[in-house]
Parts: C-alpha cells; structure tokens; sequence
C-alpha cells in the first residue's frame, strides 16, 4: 500500500467501513509510515476534536486515537478467526454431504 492508498482510506477507517483485506494493510501503513500516522492522526482530532467540542465532554484525542487502532487490531484478528472457522465448517459440511451420498449409494 503506498501513502495516497493510505491517505483514500482514512475516513472508511474512521467510520470502520474497511474490509479485512484493506484493514490489515491500513494497520500495517501505519506501524511503517510516520508521515501517514501523522495524517490520521490530523484527520482524527479533525473529525473527534470537533464532536467532542460540540457535545462539551472532556477527551484526550490521542489516546482515543491509539485505542482505535488498537480496536481496529482486536477486531481484524476475530474476524479472521471467524473466516477461518467459517472456512471449517464448510469442509465439515461438504465432508457430511460426500458421507451421506456414500452411504445412501451403499445402501442400494
């Protein structure tokens, strides 16, 4: 992924709108790229700065930045974890319709 991929993507990030594949490059742009880590978090305290003005509640924008991120980490890891369960339990299931067919040619 290069910057301007990177730079396209932070809203979508910012309202978590990022599929798996594009999430995980997202997060991996930022742990290499300081100049887009700076970028996203502009555009953070752009968009949560004035939210948080408007509804007069106190914050602290960079940490509610790397709580995000780390966030956006948890819930890639659970989603690939329940594609890789899904991926399973589609073998399991094609494995039971083979049985099936096989016991039911057996039985004629």
């Amino acid at each position: 992924m290069d910057c301007k991929d990177f730079q396209r993507m932070i809203p979508g990030f910012l309202a978590d709108e990022l599929d798996n594949y594009s999430l995980e490059g997202f997060l991996n742009h930022i742990d290499m790229c300081k100049n887009c880590k700076e970028e996203l978090t502009i555009q953070f305290l752009i968009e949560a700065g004035i939210q948080r003005l408007e509804d007069g509640s106190t914050f602290n924008l960079a940490n509610e930045l790397q709580s995000t991120i780390n966030d956006a980490w948890q819930r890639l890891r659970m989603r690939k974890r329940l594609l890789k369960m899904a991926y399973f339990l589609q073998v399991v299931v094609f494995a039971e319709i083979i049985a099936a067919f096989a016991l039911s040619v057996a039985l004629r």
